[in-house]
């Protein structure tokens, strides 16, 4: 089902708005990804009242191209045109959309699209899971989680926004999506849990993007992982192999390892970006990544 953008909450280019014009020379005067985030909130319009529109709570602070609902009847928001650039991602921002370091030309408010989906994000007090709410860990494989899973409708229209998106800005790649979790680990945990597969097949018309992050949503999946991969994690766990989910020292070290022989920034997240390379480090040794699930 096609849904009508809602343009009434667009945010005005003006002096003390969250919003830039343009794309800036740091990035060739286009976006180079999208970051895709979660609002912590039950509605669209909690969404709504704090970003989009002329008098927002967050005036000035935050903004987002988009906000995506949990149904058809909530719908779409725009609040920043693709032409300009929304302020989404920059505080604490570790990595930019190719999982370099960023820095002040190069951070998300500066570089990519931003999309808010309704999701309260992870069970917490006052916030019970559901039985179908998603395992997922953070990027430094402490903090266990379970996460609101995104519903059929709000995927149709994610799907749709991404492919309003790389219409205007096809230069967009399956490859330059990430959450906000990937350019701040360590300050962000959205969006652990992502259906990110499912979106960019859709968006891409593609099945054969292949799933690089669902296999390593859990510490103990990542630890499973780096064990396939010839790293050694002691002898923990009910099978001896350091594959205990318990995310330590040794798992630490391990996945710095890899991050340095791989030559990916050192850091010990577990990020989208190890989590693409992980994958097709896999394949080369004929390891389904799939089997880890």
């Amino acid at each position: 089902m096609h849904v009508q953008i809602n343009d009434k909450f667009m945010i005005p280019l003006a002096a003390g708005n969250a919003v830039s014009k343009g794309w800036t020379s740091a990035t060739q005067h286009r976006p180079m990804g999208v970051t895709w985030h979660w609002t912590a909130s039950w509605n669209l319009q909690v969404c709504r009242d704090t970003i989009g529109g002329s008098h927002p709570t967050q005036k000035g602070i935050a903004s987002a191209h988009y906000g995506v609902g949990r149904n058809f009847s909530e719908g779409i928001d725009r609040y920043v045109s693709l032409e300009n650039r929304s302020w989404h991602v920059g505080k604490n921002q570790l990595l930019r959309w190719d999982g370099q370091p960023s820095n002040e030309n190069t951070k998300g408010a500066r570089a990519t699209i931003g999309v808010e989906t309704v999701n309260i994000g992870y069970a917490r007090e006052g916030v019970k899971a559901g039985p179908d709410w998603i395992k997922a860990h953070s990027p430094n494989g402490k903090q266990a989680m379970l996460i609101q899973p995104w519903t059929e409708e709000q995927i149709e229209m994610m799907i749709q926004v991404g492919r309003e998106i790389i219409g205007r800005w096809p230069a967009i790649t399956w490859q330059d999506h990430h959450g906000h979790h990937d350019a701040c680990p360590g300050y962000k945990v959205d969006v652990a849990g992502f259906p990110f597969a499912r979106v960019l097949r859709g968006i891409y018309d593609d099945p054969a993007i292949p799933d690089i992050w669902s296999p390593f949503w859990t510490s103990a999946q990542r630890q499973r992982a780096l064990v396939k991969l010839g790293y050694d994690l002691g002898r923990f766990g009910p099978n001896g192999d350091g594959v205990d989910g318990d995310w330590g020292r040794t798992s630490d070290a391990a996945l710095s390892a890899f991050q340095k022989q791989n030559g990916l920034i050192v850091n010990g997240y577990w990020t989208t970006f190890v989590s693409r390379v992980v994958w097709n480090s896999l394949k080369d040794r004929s390891i389904d990544p799939d089997s880890l699930i």
